[in-house]
């Protein structure tokens, strides 16, 4: 019966699902829950049917306690699916986090060991030897980068994020960002422009958590706009919020593949054609630190024209 109703295109999709998830059909959601769906349908059906030859009370009344029984077995069922895969993401969840804090240790180790290096404090190294550490230094932040993102990701999954709001001159912060990444955009023939007031007024946030936002996003702008290319960047007052948005002229994001860009490690097709560095984390981090914040993130894109990011977050008030 499963290789028959699988030549239909909603039962490919199911059994992708079921399949992504490396479960079997009868412990899988999608398709327990449709199974539910068509059970009720023959039940509904049949007890009309029966309804109308047998006037008997009682027959009607067992039919009912039938379909009862089936469809609390198929609930169980469910319930059963789902513990399975919470578990399964739990166990993940907890995985990436000790993982992620045993490689810190050592790449922070390697870290400091690189500066001493490049500062000569272990003896003058000759150019080469020097180009050969500055490409390693590069490579290990590359991976401090990735584990804190790994970490960041494994807290929000288990609600573990705690962010300590405070008065935050999102101004100064953005400068700050903007300066921080200097050196990539001239490399990448990268021009950033920044259009705000001084005397925008502070936000309510977590200064160090938006400054990660903030870098996410500065960062996504620069990486994919290819040669030579402009990201922009607004600050205003929308109400009662301090609205941001950070546009880029770079290769945008695909319509059909829009819906997926908050989701944890997408990137998109021409993305990845592209060869960029990344994971995938930083939309996902920043949509969880704005939306705890008492924020909103969004965006609009056109393929082939660049992609703008917008969030606000609350003004601070006394």
């Amino acid at each position: 019966m499963i290789r028959f109703l699988s030549r239909f295109q909603i039962f490919h999709r199911i059994f992708a699902e079921c399949k992504e998830y490396n479960l079997p059909a009868l412990e899988c959601p999608s398709f327990v829950f449709f199974l539910m769906g068509l059970i009720n349908m023959v039940a509904m059906v049949s007890t009309y049917f029966i309804a109308r030859r047998y006037t008997e009370p009682e027959i009607v009344a067992l039919m009912v306690i039938g379909v009862t029984l089936v469809i609390l077995i198929i609930g169980h069922t469910i319930t059963q699916s789902f513990d399975k895969l919470a578990q399964a993401n739990k166990m993940k969840t907890e995985f990436v986090g000790v993982a992620s804090h045993q490689l810190r240790t050592p790449l922070s180790a390697m870290r400091w060991t690189l500066n001493l290096l490049m500062e000569g404090r272990l003896g003058q190294l000759a150019p080469e030897q020097m180009n050969y550490i500055t490409l390693i230094k590069e490579s290990n932040e590359r991976m401090i980068k990735l584990v804190n993102d790994l970490l960041d990701v494994s807290r929000i999954e288990m609600g573990k994020v705690v962010l300590r709001p405070r008065q935050t001159n999102l101004y100064v912060l953005i400068q700050k960002t903007i300066n921080d990444f200097m050196p990539l955009s001239k490399a990448s023939n990268v021009n950033i422009t920044l259009e705000a007031s001084e005397t925008l007024p502070n936000v309510y946030s977590d200064t160090e958590k938006v400054a990660l936002v903030i870098q996410n996003l500065i960062d996504n702008a620069i990486k994919y706009t290819k040669g030579k290319g402009e990201v922009k960047i607004k600050a205003e007052i929308a109400g009662k919020c301090v609205k941001v948005s950070i546009q880029d002229s770079g290769v945008g994001i695909p319509q059909d593949q829009q819906k997926h860009v908050f989701q944890k490690f997408f990137r998109s097709d021409n993305v990845m054609k592209h060869q960029t560095v990344g994971t995938g984390l930083g939309l996902f981090i920043a949509r969880s630190v704005v939306e705890e914040s008492k924020g909103k993130i969004w965006f609009e894109s056109k393929l082939g024209e660049g992609t703008t990011f917008y969030f606000t977050l609350p003004v601070y008030s006394l």
